[in-house]
């Protein structure tokens, strides 16, 4: 971003643009808004109800009559409507997973990626025997906890917000969800594979390991393979679909990852709405696209990235669903973050199913 935006200013000369990056971007845009300090350009999340009811409340300045959005994949834009709208030009779909390093899995015999949850445990008791780490999992990383719950819940379960509804309502408790239950399954069985200090292992960190060959695979989305290139540009990864842990059939998440919006406090729209032109132009996005690694939603952009042909071959197969935190009433990613991570550290499930049924009764009822 900040050699694109470089090159903006270039042909803008006078403009002069910061860029800004955030760990919980969402609470710093939220402290931002209420001191009406919004950014004047910024990615935001407009499939997320979070965004929408930003959108409606007029903090982000409407864009539906600008050209450019018909440069746009149209399945991708739709995912974007407010009510008829839209505030934001939708530049990725990341889509989410399992990386797998090839080489630390070719040195142990390991030929392919695993296909279901019993190929993946098999896999990680042969790296454990020959003394490799199956999985890295930032466990320390709160942002990363929340974010391995909400998507692989969804995988659990693509409509897990109707059964958390259902615990709020009083219609079920959290200990007989099947969603939860599963969830805590599928850690407990990972947690054999992953290193002693899990509970002390950042994000960066665990991808740096990752990137360098020290285990054999790793949680994330599309997005790390940019970091997976910083840390070792010779690295061979491959990302593929996260087997659903019950042996059921598995969809891949997506997600509308980049958008850039205009806050409505922008202090020259002018250069703002020429700036989402500029990000829409084919070349640009090519170059945001081949470093980014996500499936570019500008028409015209190839996606020449091998690393990601299994999630490629899922979004053109339609074998996706739009991530749960998208339906999710606001809050509730944040509200039981916190519950998980402790969860990961203690394995008390008791604990766990309690704290969640609080969580998800506050969030569903202050969302009414």
């Amino acid at each position: 971003m900040e050699e694109l935006t470089a090159a903006f200013c270039e042909e803008n000369p006078g403009v002069k643009i910061e860029v800004v990056s955030s760990d919980d971007a969402r609470t710093v845009l939220q402290t931002r808004a209420a001191s009406n300090k919004m950014p004047d350009i910024l990615n935001s999340y407009p499939a997320e109800d979070f965004y929408k009811n930003m959108f409606r409340e007029g903090y982000f300045e409407e864009i539906t009559d600008q050209d450019y959005l018909s440069k746009v994949n149209s399945t991708a834009l739709g995912m974007t409507d407010c009510d008829g709208g839209y505030y934001a030009v939708p530049m990725s779909l990341s889509t989410y997973g399992i990386y797998a390093n090839m080489d630390v899995l070719n040195a142990n015999g390991i030929e392919s990626t695993p296909a279901t949850w019993d190929e993946l445990i098999e896999d990680c008791e042969i790296l454990k025997a020959n003394g490799v780490t199956g999985f890295l999992l930032p466990n320390k990383d709160i942002g990363n906890v929340a974010q391995r719950f909400e998507r692989t819940a969804g995988i659990i379960n693509n409509d897990s917000d109707s059964e958390f509804q259902k615990i709020a309502d009083g219609e079920m408790e959290a200990k007989d969800s099947p969603t939860l239950q599963t969830w805590c399954d599928y850690n407990e069985q990972l947690l054999n594979y992953t290193v002693e200090d899990h509970m002390g292992m950042d994000y960066d960190i665990a991808a740096a390991e990752f990137s360098n060959g020290n285990a054999g695979f790793m949680l994330s989305g599309t997005w790390m393979l940019a970091t997976v290139r910083q840390n070792n540009p010779d690295a061979n990864v491959e990302l593929f679909a996260f087997p659903h842990p019950r042996g059921e059939a598995t969809k891949v998440p997506v997600n509308v990852d980049t958008a850039f919006s205009i806050s409505s406090t922008c202090a020259d729209k002018e250069i703002g709405l020429k700036f989402l032109e500029f990000m829409t132009r084919q070349d640009i996005a090519q170059r945001y696209c081949d470093v980014d690694g996500n499936v570019s939603t500008i028409e015209g952009v190839e996606y020449n990235i091998p690393e990601h042909a299994a999630m490629k071959t899922a979004v053109d197969e339609g074998n996706i669903f739009l991530t749960a935190v998208n339906f999710w009433p606001n809050g509730l990613r944040e509200e039981i973050r916190d519950c998980c991570q402790t969860f990961l550290g203690d394995l008390d499930r008791d604990t766990f199913f309690e704290s969640a049924q609080e969580a998800i009764e506050t969030i569903y009822a202050d969302n009414q």
